[in-house]
């Protein structure tokens, strides 16, 4: 199994970024990843690493569960799976972590784990390069959920 976490700093007060989060993950990716749709109750997003052309972007379908109170912060589970081709991209099982940083800033956390495909040859791939291709997925994920709330008056 691999697992993969990542972190940022938003600059805007707890209190304003546990409100956005309460409307759970689709409305924090609304506005912040580019070819977001929403089909009936899945949503759909492109996700790849930073600075990836769009064409080698992968479509994935994300659900999410309900926030719930973590400590002094708040969290929403989600996962992710391929729309096509679910058995050459791993789903990846998540969650995004938001609690108070300081005075009038947030920390925001993706903690995720996924199983790599095609058995042993994947979990071999994986260790090489694969995994890095994962951390830097999610980074992009985060930070694009990051730019979204940064932008939120």
């Amino acid at each position: 199994m691999g697992f993969v976490q990542d972190f940022t700093i938003l600059d805007r007060p707890y209190e304003l970024v546990a409100a956005e989060v309460r409307g759970g993950i689709g409305v924090l990716l609304g506005a912040g990843i580019e070819a977001t749709r929403a089909e009936g109750e899945r949503l759909r997003v492109k996700v790849a690493p930073a600075g990836w052309p769009g064409v080698l972007a992968k479509t994935v379908e994300v659900r999410s569960g309900p926030v719930r109170a973590r400590g002094n912060g708040q969290v929403v589970g989600f996962s992710w799976e391929a729309a096509r081709g679910a058995s050459l991209f791993p789903r990846l099982d998540a969650d995004l972590e938001v609690a108070p940083f300081g005075i009038g800033e947030t920390v925001l956390e993706i903690q995720a784990r996924y199983e790599p495909p095609a058995g042993p040859l994947g979990r071999g791939s994986d260790r090489l390069v694969l995994h890095r291709l994962a951390e830097s997925t999610v980074r992009a994920f985060l930070h694009a959920i990051a730019s979204n709330l940064a932008e939120q008056p």
